[in-house]
């Protein structure tokens, strides 16, 4: 089973979704661990392996917004980043749908085709979310920028949380 967790869970690091912290309405929605004696370690990655990127994205594009301190002056390109991030999470919840309905029936050259399918993805939504986020990069104040530079890019998950 692990070998089909790992891909999933990628998929959701490497979308950035995997960062979002838990909102009360997520924390509601999402069910409490069964008692199969799983760690909670196992559980959490459990429930995140069901939780697809746009079930998580408003959160994520709230928290980021908040984060940069968006003004009403960068709103327009602002909304081109979020429209990116939106469509980027929605491609890649069409991915792990299939994917995971495939899952019990791909041969190994399938598998690889799948992984070769999902770089192919992620490269995609990289430049979509690039040709978005440059404009409003440019317009962000010299504060701004550095609490980007901390959100974007210093590793390879793409967005990522602060401690």
């Amino acid at each position: 089973m692990l070998k089909y967790r790992t891909p999933f869970l990628a998929v959701a690091l490497l979308s950035g979704v995997a960062a979002v912290g838990l909102t009360p309405a997520f924390a509601q929605a999402t069910p409490a661990p069964q008692a199969s004696g799983a760690t909670p370690s196992e559980a959490h990655h459990q429930r995140a392996e069901r939780m697809l990127p746009g079930q998580l994205i408003d959160g994520r594009i709230a928290f980021l917004k908040a984060e940069l301190k968006i003004t009403p002056a960068q709103e327009t390109q602002w909304q081109q980043v979020a429209a990116a991030m939106r469509t980027n999470a929605s491609s890649l919840d069409q991915a792990i749908t299939t994917a995971q309905q495939n899952r019990g029936t791909m041969d190994a050259v399938q598998r690889l085709e799948a992984r070769e399918q999902f770089a192919k993805l992620h490269a995609d939504n990289d430049a979509r979310l690039l040709a978005a986020f440059k404009p409003l990069y440019a317009g962000l104040s010299p504060e701004q920028q550095q609490m980007a530079n901390e959100l974007v890019g210093q590793h390879h998950h793409g967005w990522r949380h602060r401690a």
